[in-house]
C-alpha cells in the first residue's frame, strides 16, 4: 500500500510509449494551434517554439533520456507554458495564453500519470 497522498501504479496508468504519442500530440497542437486561432505574433513565436521543443522532446522516445532527466523537461515545459502563457495574456494576447495554459495543464496531467519506468 503507497504512502497516504501518494499517487500509485493504478492512478500512474500512462505507460512511457504512449506518454511519448500524446507528448506529440500536444507539441503539434502548439505548432498549429496559433494558426488556427490568429494570435499575435509574440504568440507565434511563443507557441510555435515551444511547440518544436514539445515535438523534439516527444519524438526523442523514452528510450534516449534518463528517465529523470525526461521528467525535468517535461516539468520545465509545464513552466514554461504556464509562464508564457501569464505573459501573453498580461500583454493582451488571451487566445495565445489561453493555448499555453491548456497545453501546460495537459502536459503537468500528463506528467502525473505516467508510469515513469521502463518494461
Amino acid at each position: 500500500m503507497p504512502p497516504p497522498g501518494t499517487l500509485s501504479d493504478v492512478t500512474r496508468s500512462i505507460s512511457l510509449p504512449l506518454h511519448a504519442a500524446l507528448e506529440l500530440a500536444l507539441g503539434l497542437a502548439l505548432l498549429a494551434g496559433p494558426f488556427a486561432l490568429g494570435v499575435d505574433p509574440a504568440g507565434l513565436v511563443a507557441a510555435v517554439t515551444l511547440g518544436v521543443v514539445v515535438v523534439g522532446l516527444a519524438l526523442a522516445g523514452p528510450d534516449s533520456l534518463p528517465l529523470s532527466a525526461h521528467q525535468a523537461f517535461d516539468l520545465a515545459m509545464v513552466a514554461a507554458l504556464g509562464g508564457g502563457g501569464l505573459g501573453l495574456a498580461i500583454v493582451g494576447d488571451p487566445a495565445a495564453g489561453a493555448l499555453l495554459a491548456v497545453v501546460g495543464a495537459l502536459e503537468l496531467a500528463l506528467l502525473t500519470l505516467t508510469r515513469w519506468r521502463r518494461v
